[in-house]
This record gives structure tokens, C-alpha cells and sequence, in this order.
């Protein structure tokens, strides 16, 4: 991380400050590289010790994700329009669904092929642009990020599944990168690093597992995605809503409502991290659970992120209009101001004329 700063620095990849960004500075914004280059070492020589015993499973993953980042990187370095990004994830996801890397049943009720695979596409492509989405404050997505991945580690390491260890090589690699974009951050990771989790995080799952695991794995996966897919549905409905272009920016973001309703960007990040680690006690605390009744835990869950969300969007509806009704007040004080102004110099006007 520290070479890829300086490299930064020298070469000027910076993400520069602008009305929308809610960093002060210009900060170096690569650190998504020694995420993937990390992870990508540390997984060929998992492969390399194996025996290629995981080989048919983990390569096409590597394969895929590597497709993400390099175009990601790409789109750092020179913007890409948004078909172009749309296509080249489309080629990564058909890379680990024809692999078999899919959702094969919801609960009791196994999926058909051709349901399988849409709902997979979906998944994948969503999660990809709800991570990048919320990489919208220091240690955000990093946070949200590292505590999924472990949690997805400890349930394959309950169920017996070697993947765990890609989990926690993940995990490592993103606490490297936490330890620099910790507020005040000293680097970003970019959308080669937020598009690379994002992947990661929504192919990760798809691996074989047990029963259990398989039964409510993808309400598992909502509840520790939430923060991220919530916000990315409420985005695209806040945009479709305002007859505004689905991939336009704004500043109406969890974490810039928590900004407006007085919070500072560290007790923005503490809050959202302390209820991630609850989402994620809970998803390990359902398996102990069983299928049933870890389902209701999951099922509780999700309503409290979704109470959540709603009394945040509700607080800064409430503030922003008592702030626009503030301002209309300030502007029809200073209008009368003016215009009582402008009767005493036609007075004095007048009364210098005579």
C-alpha cells in the first residue's frame, strides 16, 4: 500500500475533491490494486499447495474476478462509458455461472435452470454496483467488505468447506488496505477495489455447502449485503422517481443522510460498522439455529434494516424541509429588508431633491 501511494503521488492519480466528494483533499485512489494482487498471490499458491485439488473451482473464479478488476482499473485511469463497464461484467458473471456458480434452491423450493440463472446474473450485477455505490466514506466499504467475507468464512468453516480459506485471505488482504483508509484516510481503493469485493462478495456464497447453509443462503446474503443493496435500490428508486439518469450521482446516500442529521463522518462509520457486526452475529447465531428458525432470525433481521433505513430517510426528510423553510424565511427577511431599503433612499431621495 505504501508503494502504490507513492506511485499515486507521483503520477497524480488522485480522487480529486469536488461538490459531491465528502473527503477534504486530494487522496491517492489505487489501493484496490494491492487488494487483488494480494489475494491473487496468496490464492495461487493455496492452489499450489492443494495439489490443484480446488483447482476447477477457484480458477475460473480467479479468472472471472481478475476480468473485473483489470477493467475497473481501466475505468480509473480513463472513464469507460457505463455500457462498456455492463458488458464486461456480463462476460465475468457467464465466466462463474456456466462454472456453476449459482443459487440453486430458495428455501425448501429448488430452482429451475432458467431461474437459477437469471436470479444469479442479477444477484452478481447488483451486488457488483451496490459495493461500488457505497464506497462513499472513509472505511466504509472496507468495513462492510471484511466483515462479510468473515462471516462467509466462518459458515464454510462450520459446514467443512475449504473455501473458508479464500474467505480469510480475502479478509487479510482488505484489512491491509483498512489500516490506510481508516479516517482520515491516506488512500482509496477505487472502483477497481470496490467492483473487485463486490464480485468476490456475491460469487463467494455460491460455492457447495450444507444443508442448512444451502436452505436459507439467500436471505443469508441479503441480510449481510443490506446496507450496500438497501441503499442501491433506494438510489435507483430516488433517480427513476426524479426523472433522473439511474447511474447519475448524488448526495442522498446512507451515509450523507447521517451526515445531515448531525453525525461526523467517524460516528457515521462506527454506527453503520457496529450494525453490520450485528447483522452478522445474526447470520452465524441462524445457523446454530437450523433452517426454520435461523430462517426467522434472518427474516428479523432484514425488517431491522429496513426500519432502519426508513427512520433515516424519514429524520433527513424531516430535516430538509425545515431547513428549505428556514431558508424561505431568510430570504423573505432579507427581500423586506431590501425592499424597506429602498423606501428610505427614495425618501432621502426625495427629500434631497426638494
Amino acid at each position: 500500500m505504501p508503494v502504490i501511494i507513492f506511485f499515486c503521488k507521483k503520477f497524480g492519480l488522485y480522487d480529486y475533491q469536488n461538490s459531491r466528494k465528502i473527503h477534504s483533499g486530494n487522496i491517492p485512489r489505487l489501493g484496490g490494486i494491492g487488494m487483488f494482487f494480494s489475494f491473487l498471490i496468496a490464492s495461487c499458491i493455496y492452489l499450489v499447495l492443494t495439489k490443484a485439488e480446488n483447482l476447477n473451482k477457484v480458477l475460473p473464479l480467479l479468472i472471472a474476478c481478475s476480468i473485473i478488476f483489470a477493467f475497473a482499473l481501466v475505468d480509473d485511469l480513463c472513464t469507460l462509458p457505463a455500457i462498456a463497464k455492463l458488458i464486461v461484467q456480463l462476460i465475468a458473471v457467464s465466466i462463474v455461472v456456466s462454472n456453476g456458480f449459482r443459487f440453486k434452491q430458495i428455501f425448501a423450493w429448488v430452482l429451475p435452470y432458467p431461474v437459477s440463472i437469471v436470479l444469479t446474473f442479477g444477484w452478481i450485477l447488483g451486488v457488483i454496483n451496490a459495493y461500488n455505490l457505497i464506497d462513499g466514506l472513509d472505511g466504509l466499504c472496507g468495513s462492510f467488505s471484511i466483515s462479510t467475507v468473515i462471516t462467509l468464512g466462518i459458515l464454510y468453516k462450520l459446514t467443512g468447506n475449504s473455501e473458508a480459506v479464500l474467505c480469510f485471505m480475502l479478509a487479510a488482504s482488505i484489512f491491509g488496505f483498512l489500516c490506510f483508509n481508516w479516517p482520515p484516510a491516506k488512500l482509496f481503493m477505487g472502483d477497481a477495489g470496490s467492483q473487485f469485493l463486490g464480485f468476490m462478495i456475491s460469487v463467494f456464497p455460491l460455492f457447495d455447502s450444507s444443508t442448512i447453509f444451502e436452505y436459507n443462503k439467500l436471505l443469508i446474503m441479503i441480510v449481510i449485503t443490506a446496507f450496500p443493496v438497501f441503499d442501491t435500490i433506494a438510489a435507483i428508486w430516488r433517480r427513476i422517481r426524479d426523472r433522473r439518469p439511474i447511474m447519475s450521482a448524488d448526495r442522498a446516500h446512507l451515509h450523507h443522510k447521517l451526515l445531515n442529521m448531525g453525525y461526523s463522518k467517524k460516528s457515521a462509520l462506527f454506527l453503520l460498522c457496529f450494525l453490520q457486526f450485528l447483522l452478522c452475529g445474526s447470520v452465524v447465531i441462524s445457523y446454530f439455529l437450523g433452517a426454520m428458525r435461523g430462517m426467522a432470525l434472518l427474516l428479523e433481521s432484514a425488517a431491522f434494516v429496513i426500519l432502519f433505513f426508513s427512520f433515516v430517510h424519514y429524520t433527513n426528510r424531516a430535516i430538509l424541509i425545515k431547513q428549505r423553510k428556514e431558508a424561505e424565511q431568510a430570504n423573505t427577511v432579507a427581500d423586506e429588508t431590501s425592499e424597506s431599503d429602498k423606501a428610505v433612499e427614495s425618501v432621502e431621495s426625495a427629500k434631497s431633491e426638494k
